[in-house]
């Protein structure tokens, strides 16, 4: 059989859709070199996306880098492409597609959050409006929806009137092999490299006023005025959306000074920032999953984050929990992390370990293969 899937997110550096774009169409291809898929690009791919001889690579242009544009690659490139190479099953990696190609295709669309409807303040309209219509046309269109999460389920059945038994949960996978607790030895040389051998909470993630930045500022602030042992805030991540609150906020900060900055970064990087972390602080006002949570548990360091959408689902018992519309709330929670007793951080250390299992890539696959299997028959 046939299988095309949405490949546009596998760019020079991967990000939250890149790297669920790598992880699923690598062992899709791997694990089932009898059959044939087709990865569709709006660019040409970098060579270390050819996974498999079994893969075949398609670029489909325009290049999508617009909204306007993602209606032409979905609405024209994408059905002139399904009527010449007739795909068995196409995956929809990212909840979008067009009635054009679903009529045309058996399509398995995975939804990874609706947060453009729970929060569509956070989005310019253009992007906001093609969100909304689109999922509208996915819900109706595909032959099969996966989420990653009881939480975004809950969404499409509330605000998009989904039937619960035309959904299949399958969680984001986390690389436990790879986020993997720090030798006790490495973390003051990463402290040094990157903090200035300061203690650190570490924040991972787009600046986005949906993120919480701005109560992240203010919290660490009043967390200042109790907590006194030396201690610095590494912000991680690129800057999209609403950026002059977030300025405005860091300017009124009385601990400015102790609050740093990095854009982009390895992975390899990434795994030692986690590992070295006296915590890591998630304060997002929603996320359909929430993978730094998974990926800091898995590297066994405290998180904090909020009691809201899929956080608890990813955090489980391991996590600190805090209301993300209530600073103090978040500066109270973080102050816990730092200073409970090594015994019972031990303790949630373990549950955290042992939690982030169930968040396996191999389990999400499985789903999506058993799916377009399902959808192509």
């Amino acid at each position: 059989m046939r299988f095309a899937l949405d490949s546009r997110f596998l760019l020079p550096h991967l990000e939250g859709f890149g790297r669920f774009t790598k992880e699923v169409s690598s062992r899709l291809i791997l694990q089932h070199p009898a059959e044939e898929f087709h990865l569709l690009f709006d660019r040409k791919p970098l060579p270390r996306y050819i996974f498999g001889q079994n893969q075949r690579s398609v670029v489909l242009l325009p290049q999508t880098r617009h909204w306007t544009l993602y209606e032409v690659w979905w609405r024209l490139s994408v059905p002139i492409y399904l009527r010449r190479y007739r795909p068995d099953a196409l995956f929809a990696t990212y909840g979008i597609l067009s009635e054009e190609a679903a009529r045309r295709t058996p399509t398995v669309a995975f939804v990874h959050d609706v947060a453009f409807a729970r929060y569509p303040q956070h989005l310019p309209r253009g992007w906001r409006d093609y969100y909304m219509r689109t999922l509208r046309k996915t819900v109706r269109w595909a032959a099969t929806l996966i989420v990653n999460s009881r939480s975004v389920q809950e969404d499409l059945m509330e605000l998009f009137d989904v039937a619960p038994e035309r959904m299949h949960i399958a969680y984001s996978g986390c690389d436990f092999e790879f986020f993997r607790p720090l030798p006790e030895g490495a973390i003051e040389e990463v402290r040094e490299r990157y903090t200035g051998g300061y203690p650190y909470l570490l924040y991972v993630g787009s600046i986005h006023p949906r993120k919480n930045p701005v109560r992240l500022l203010q919290a660490y602030d009043l967390l200042r005025s109790t907590y006194h042992e030396p201690l610095r805030l590494l912000l991680v991540g690129r800057f999209m959306f609403g950026k002059g609150s977030f300025y405005e906020a860091y300017s009124a900060l009385r601990h400015r000074e102790e609050i740093l900055f990095r854009s982009r970064i390895s992975d390899e990087e990434l795994r030692s920032l986690y590992g070295a972390a006296s915590a890591v602080v998630y304060p997002s006002l929603y996320e359909g999953f929430g993978s730094p949570v998974a990926e800091a548990l898995a590297c066994g360091v405290p998180v904090v984050t909020s009691r809201v959408s899929s956080l608890p689902e990813v955090g489980g018992e391991a996590a600190f929990y805090a209301d993300p519309w209530n600073a103090s709330d978040i500066a109270r929670a973080m102050y816990e992390a730092l200073t409970e007793p090594l015994e019972a951080r031990q303790v949630r250390r373990e549950r955290g370990l042992l939690h982030v299992q169930r968040f396996s890539w191999e389990k999400c696959v499985d789903v999506i293969w058993q799916a377009l299997q399902q959808s192509a028959s």
